[in-house]
């Protein structure tokens, strides 16, 4: 088992190009060139997986192949962290016997869940990779191209991945700060699993409802929130709950920012404050660096024992 711990974000394809000339200037960077990733997710017909908030995958590359479970973990702004199991695979079709028998929930029915695994959709993509070592911590830079495929429908993969390998977390998230202001960076909370679940209508996004307890809890409504704005821009905009979403995201800055200061947290809790007037006022801040910088300063935050023991730990 290793623990997968990245920063994800959204990144157009023509700025990714500039990315070896940024991530040089930040530390020692070698290439590794570009791989064509082929990737099948698989559950069962009543989701047993998703249900348990297992992803279970196999990929190709170079002519080999390699199954993946990733259990429950953390997701916070950029921030995505879960347990996870690679091994090789002699097929598409992912053989679950071969996982450790400690990792399913009790009493699960292996046999029969091997016998039901479908495919449900698929992401494949070109990556281009980089490994970024500064300060002695080793950060793997990835930037996929291409798409999410479930059905006929489909969805277009642009993302930026910084995933710590060794080394201290602080220069993971120095260099995340560093390329939001560099690049015109999104944070990517919605992970190619969930968007290819949603694409398969295997499951849905539904608007966050008010009066939510905790500082998780008010930061993942924001970020759901932002995700149904722009999966409803090309989707369904005419729509008035569309229209209200900035609204909505705004209310849940507020209730950030009151959280952020009884954590005694005022400077991020003053920006909370900002950016929702800012969206009461017509301006969209998703996309902008400030937005941003909040999202991994909160997912830094996160990653402290000690706020997690102060009533925000997610129920």
């Amino acid at each position: 088992m290793s623990m997968e711990l990245e920063l994800k974000f959204l990144l157009a394809v023509a700025d990714s190009q500039k990315l070896p000339t940024l991530l040089t200037s930040f530390g020692t960077l070698t290439e590794n060139g570009p791989a064509t990733l082929l990737n099948a997710y698989f559950d069962t017909p009543d989701n047993w997986f998703r249900r348990h908030d297992i992803g279970l995958r196999t990929r190709q590359k170079n002519g080999s192949f390699e199954q993946t479970i990733k259990l429950a973990g953390q997701q916070h702004g950029a921030l995505q962290a879960r347990p996870e199991f690679n091994l090789p695979a002699t097929g598409i079709v992912p053989q679950l016997a071969a996982f450790p028998a400690e990792i399913w929930p009790e009493n699960t029915d292996l046999n029969m869940l091997q016998q039901q695994l479908t495919e449900v959709f698929r992401t494949d993509f070109i990556r281009q990779s980089w490994q970024l070592t500064a300060d002695e911590t080793v950060i793997d830079v990835v930037f996929d191209n291409g798409e999410v495929m479930a059905g006929d429908k489909s969805e277009a993969i642009a993302e930026l991945e910084l995933e710590l390998l060794n080394g201290s977390v602080n220069p993971l998230f120095t260099l995340a700060e560093y390329l939001i202001d560099q690049l015109p960076l999104r944070t990517g909370w919605l992970s190619k699993a969930a968007r290819g679940y949603l694409l398969a209508e295997k499951q849905q996004l539904s608007q966050p409802v008010p009066d939510q307890q905790g500082l998780i809890a008010n930061l993942k409504a924001l970020q759901c929130t932002e995700a149904l704005f722009y999966r409803s821009s090309t989707s369904s905009p005419e729509q008035q709950g569309f229209l209200a979403m900035p609204e909505q995201a705004a209310y849940f800055l507020l209730a950030l920012s009151e959280e952020l200061t009884t954590l005694q947290y005022d400077n991020y809790s003053a920006q909370a404050k900002l950016l929702a007037s800012q969206l009461h006022q017509g301006v969209l801040v998703f996309e902008h660096a400030a937005y941003n910088r909040l999202l991994l300063a909160l997912a830094a935050l996160l990653l402290q024992p000690a706020v997690v023991t102060q009533g925000v730990q997610p129920s």
